[in-house]
């Protein structure tokens, strides 16, 4: 996986079911950062439809949601939320 430049700090995954997605603090260049991964995203990530713990799925892809981050951020999305979809995924 590319350098990203961006850390995940795995102490704040927090599930947001109402949003349908979980949502992460990360630095990025010394800078904090909030991140949301939508749900639909996780599910590709793991491979199944239905996701029983998107926490758990969230925590195990860390490299693979950091690389995605990276390329939601690449992708010019400047709000306090950035939200990681399936296209980041690629």
């Amino acid at each position: 996986m590319p350098n990203t430049g961006l850390t995940i700090d795995t102490t704040t995954f927090t599930d947001n079911p109402a949003d349908y997605q979980v949502e992460f603090a990360g630095t990025v260049d010394d800078e904090r950062q909030q991140f949301a991964v939508k749900y639909s995203a996780l599910e590709a990530l793991a491979e199944e439809q239905t996701l029983d713990d998107p926490l758990s799925v969230a925590q195990a892809q860390v490299a693979h949601l950091t690389e995605a981050a990276g390329k939601a951020l690449d992708r010019g999305q400047a709000s306090e939320l950035v939200t990681i979809g399936e296209g980041d995924l690629l």
